[in-house]
């Protein structure tokens, strides 16, 4: 089943500072950003504010906080950052640590500048000269941050519609049949239609967005009139329920609900016990329910199953802890340590190594506990 995506438009923050010079800055929806050609003059005043597309990717809830944010405008140097990163590459030692805290010291926006700005200064590419000297998993968590916010998440899609037409070649070499078809058959396409839904329709969302009592009334007594089975097999209902409407709506559902069951199995519990229901949709159903009632729980629980494997799964640890840098993933953190009672850290060092441990933990804390928590410059390396 394709996976909700990482970049659910979140709520707006308070956000620990990166950069202790600014500790007034608090919203990167406010900054500005030089403009003009991608190397910028020190003493250039123009700026214009971060692209609407950008925005879609920081926390949009006043209660919920990512780690990464970047400099406000004035201290946000993309020339000094790529002079900063070339000395770390350039030489007989490549110094990671640098590496790692100038480009978590900036946001996603902010490094598609540095990326303009180290091409323009050295003829060179960035990304290049790290897969030259770093490689592995460090340097695919330095693409994963340096990929513009809404390409990664393209790519992220991409892959799994990939992993999907893997499948359906397979199953059609193994048993002589078409998978769409045979799902068509077997689910009646249900499971198709409700990935469609949840994939293409618009979710209302967003800084704002206020519960309506009597929508949300209206969908407890439906939800109270059909049953788990009722809604498995009809998309009219599912969509009537869980289709455009923000996760915060669905969660006041799903919590309404259970408050009308007080004597009986909460709603997560019933759909999980229905063995009568495709697996796929019983999947979709409980996603739905768990996403509703806490996104960073849910992420909490898929980076502990990654970590869990007999093969740790790298590619889900990297796209959750990227993705969500700049949303909640704070929060994420929050709530693994208080669902498995130790660290995110701690079992991120057990199921990783080398700089990439270094840099997965320095974009956790989000240089919160960091002593030098300024952005390194070229000056800082050659001492």
């Amino acid at each position: 089943m394709t996976e909700i995506s990482e970049r659910q438009p979140r709520q707006k923050a308070p956000r620990l500072a990166l950069n202790p010079r600014n500790p007034s800055m608090s919203r990167v929806q406010n900054m500005t950003l030089s403009t003009g050609s991608s190397i910028d003059s020190e003493n250039s005043h123009r700026s214009k504010n971060i692209p609407m597309i950008y925005q879609m990717y920081e926390s949009q809830y006043e209660d919920l906080r990512g780690t990464i944010y970047g400099p406000s405008s004035p201290d946000f140097h993309p020339v000094q950052a790529s002079e900063t990163l070339r000395s770390s590459l350039h030489g007989l030692d490549t110094k990671d640590q640098t590496i790692i805290n100038t480009v978590l010291y900036h946001n996603n926006f902010q490094r598609q500048k540095i990326l303009g700005a180290y091409e323009d200064m050295y003829s060179r590419k960035l990304l290049e000269d790290l897969e030259e000297e770093c490689g592995g998993f460090f340097f695919e968590m330095c693409q994963a941050l340096f990929k513009p916010a809404p390409n990664y998440d393209a790519q992220c899609v991409y892959k799994s519609l990939s992993q999907l037409r893997a499948l359906r070649e397979t199953y059609l070499t193994d048993y002589r049949k078409s998978l769409d078809k045979d799902i068509t058959v077997k689910v009646e396409g249900v499971v198709g239609k409700m990935l469609n839904l949840l994939l293409c329709t618009n979710r209302d969302e967003g800084l704002g967005i206020k519960l309506n009592d009597d929508l949300v009334a209206k969908h407890v007594k439906i939800l109270s009139n059909v049953s788990i089975d009722d809604i498995a097999k009809n998309v009219q209902v599912f969509e009537e329920l869980f289709i455009g409407h923000s996760w915060k709506h669905i969660g006041a559902v799903l919590d309404k609900f259970d408050e009308t069951r007080i004597d009986l199995h909460d709603i997560e519990t019933v759909i999980r016990r229905n063995k009568t229901i495709h697996s796929e949709i019983r999947l979709i159903l409980l996603t739905i329910a768990r996403v509703s009632r806490s996104i960073q729980i849910y992420f909490a629980e898929k980076l502990r199953t990654a970590m869990t494997h007999e093969r740790v799964d790298q590619s889900t640890i990297i796209r959750i802890c990227v993705s969500r840098s700049e949303i909640d993933l704070q929060d994420i953190s929050l709530e693994y340590k208080r669902k498995y009672q130790r660290p995110l850290e701690h079992d991120i060092c057990q199921s990783t190594s080398g700089e990439y441990t270094r840099m997965i933990c320095t974009l956790l804390s989000g240089f919160n506990n960091l002593e030098n928590s300024f952005a390194p410059t070229p000056e800082s390396i050659e001492e």
